[in-house]
């Protein structure tokens, strides 16, 4: 995802979630990331289920993939199209 999409994003997630700004880490553009576009958002604190499910509807209307694991999830833009709203455990 672009700066301007991963901003806007961050916005709406930390609006939805009450989340504080130490919460994430904006990771910046890998050329060699086979898997992703732009940036990624790393969540990195333990959430409970009302803020995954708020990341979950975010997530599916900026077209945005999840990879969620126990301590952090990562938030991107797929290359793939059939790769969006990914969710993984």
């Amino acid at each position: 995802m672009n700066k301007q999409e991963a901003s806007s994003f961050l916005k709406e997630l930390l609006t939805k979630c009450k989340m504080d700004s130490d919460s994430f880490i904006l990771v910046e553009p890998n050329p060699k990331d086979t898997l992703s576009t732009g940036y990624k958002v790393r969540v990195k604190t333990i959430l409970n289920n009302e803020c995954r499910k708020q990341i979950r509807e975010i997530t599916k209307k900026y077209d945005l993939a999840v990879i969620e694991e126990e301590v952090q999830i990562i938030i991107y833009k797929p290359k793939s199209k059939n790769s969006g709203n990914l969710i993984l455990k």
